[in-house]
C-alpha cells in the first residue's frame, strides 16, 4: 500500500512540475541600451554634465583660492611673527579641510542629481519591459548585463529570448543596431 501510495505521489509530482515547466517563458534584455537610445536620456545627460562642470568650477576656484593663499604667505612669510604664520598656516589648512568637505559633497550631490535624472527613465523601461513581457508571455526577463558586466551565459535561441527589439519598438524608438530596413 506504502509503494502505491510513494508511486502515486511521485507521478503526481512529475506531471505537475512538468505542467509547471511548460509555462516557464524567459527573456533578456538590454535595459541600459535601450536607456540610452531615449532622447529624454540624452537632455538628462546633458543636464547632469552641466551640474558637473558647475560642480568642477566652484573647486577649481576654491583650490586656485588656496594656492594664492599660499604663494602670498610664502612669499610674506620671512617679513611675519610667528604667530603671524602660524595663524595664516592654520587659515590655510581649514581652507585645504573646506576643499575637502566640498569635493565629498559635490560627489554626493552628482550621484544623487543621476539619480534624480535617469530614475524617471528608469521607471519608463521598466515598465515597457513589464508591458511587453505580459503581451508575449514571458514569465522572467533578465538583464544581459548589469555594470557593464555580462550576466546571460547561456540561451538556446538567443533571438526568441531577447526582447531587447520589441521594448525598442514598444517604445518608438529607432534602433541603430538594426539593420534589417536598408
Amino acid at each position: 500500500m506504502k509503494k502505491i501510495f510513494f508511486t502515486l505521489f511521485i507521478i503526481t509530482v512529475f506531471s505537475s512540475l512538468s505542467g509547471f515547466a511548460q509555462d516557464i517563458k524567459i527573456g533578456f534584455v538590454q535595459s541600459e541600451y535601450v536607456l540610452g537610445l531615449l532622447p529624454e536620456a540624452k537632455a538628462a545627460r546633458q543636464d547632469v554634465a552641466a551640474f558637473e562642470r558647475k560642480l568642477n568650477n566652484k573647486l577649481t576656484a576654491m583650490r586656485q583660492g588656496l594656492e594664492l593663499q599660499a604663494a602670498q604667505l610664502q612669499q610674506e612669510a620671512p617679513n611675519l611673527t610667528d604667530t603671524i604664520r602660524t595663524m595664516r598656516e592654520q587659515e590655510l589648512q581649514e581652507l585645504q579641510q573646506d576643499i575637502l568637505s566640498e569635493q565629498e559633497t559635490a560627489q554626493q550631490q552628482m550621484q544623487f542629481k543621476v539619480m534624480q535624472a535617469m530614475s524617471p527613465l528608469r521607471q519608463k523601461v521598466q515598465q515597457t519591459i513589464d508591458s511587453v513581457a505580459q503581451l508575449n508571455g514571458y514569465t522572467h526577463i533578465f538583464p544581459s548585463s548589469v555594470n557593464g558586466q555580462a550576466m546571460l551565459i547561456y540561451t538556446k535561441n538567443p533571438e526568441e529570448s531577447n526582447v531587447t527589439p520589441l521594448v525598442i519598438d514598444a517604445l518608438k524608438l529607432t534602433n541603430p543596431a538594426d539593420t534589417t530596413g536598408q
